[in-house]
């Protein structure tokens, strides 16, 4: 099921972007080179016009989706933003039901189409 979710919403944030914003799956991202961190988000959204490393020097924020119940459609997206003083990631918003964001790109997914 997490397959089909990350999916759906790719489709959904690519038409959302346009051509200024690439949506990628499975992209290794090097957070430190000491002590070694990667990671490996399902979806990533980057600047087309920007090599994908950058995105690893400051990833401005990202999406945890979770299924926050037992039932169908009980998804839930947590959103956070890169904190420019403390550079450290601050919550932005929990999303049940519809997931509204107006950044990186504006756009409104009904989370149960996800399923």
């Amino acid at each position: 099921m997490r397959q089909r979710i990350i999916r759906r919403l790719s489709y959904e944030l690519e038409v959302a972007c346009g051509n200024d914003l690439v949506v990628e799956f499975d992209v290794d991202l090097r957070l430190r080179d000491v002590p070694l961190l990667n990671r490996r988000p399902a979806l990533v959204v980057y600047d087309a016009d920007l090599p994908a490393e950058y995105a690893a020097a400051g990833i401005p924020q990202f999406w945890r989706i979770e299924n926050t119940t037992d039932e169908v459609g009980g998804l839930t997206v947590f959103s956070y933003r890169l904190d420019a003083t403390t550079h450290s990631y601050v919550p932005t918003g929990a999303h049940q039901g519809t997931l509204r964001v107006a950044t990186p790109v504006e756009v409104s997914v009904e989370l149960t189409s996800l399923l």
